[in-house]
């Protein structure tokens, strides 16, 4: 099988698989106020970021947040704003990647991850205060929200460091990439 085909193939899992994780995201009364989701569904993302660059992780992230997007809302005004977090996950993962040299040592991962999470944390909120003006809700407890996701977003982004280069040679050893 040619290399291109594999990668479509992996990236087609990776993205299916970021549509399970985030239909399996909790909810939780957060402790500053408000609601707040804890989604591994950037872990998919993150992999194909290492594994391909950042076009193929954008790719992932965009297709797997528009397919989540489709089942759990369906087609919005908004639905194209809501795929940015992923999508831009995904290619600056893969950037910060490269410009660290593919360096798979957990203090860089760590920095990469958290970076790429505080990104998606900044335009998700973009996002939401986008989606509460056209949609006419509420958007005063953006404030108390964003403190909640930034402290979840930094912890994901820890754990996925730590646990990603396990995967990442695991997926090497069973497929040639």
């Amino acid at each position: 099988m040619n290399k291109n085909t594999v990668k479509i193939c992996i990236c087609a899992v990776l993205s299916a698989l970021y549509v399970g994780l985030d239909l399996l995201a909790v909810s939780l009364s957060a402790p500053f106020g408000g609601t707040l989701k804890l989604s591994v569904s950037g872990l998919p993302v993150i992999i194909a970021a290492i594994l391909f660059g950042p076009l193929w992780a954008g790719a992932v992230g965009f297709v797997g947040a528009f397919i989540g997007q489709m089942l759990s809302y369906g087609f919005t005004a908004t639905t194209i704003l809501w795929v940015c977090p992923a999508t831009f996950r995904g290619i600056v993962m893969g950037l910060l990647f490269l410009l660290f040299n593919k360096s798979l040592k957990p203090y860089i991962l760590v920095i990469e991850t958290i970076v790429s999470s505080l990104l998606v944390t900044a335009i998700n909120t973009f996002v939401m205060y986008v989606d509460a003006k056209i949609y006419h809700y509420p958007v005063a407890l953006f404030g108390i929200s964003l403190v909640n996701r930034i402290i979840a977003g930094v912890i994901t982004a820890v754990i996925f460091a730590i646990i990603v280069p396990l995967i990442i040679k695991l997926i090497k050893r069973a497929i040639k990439v």
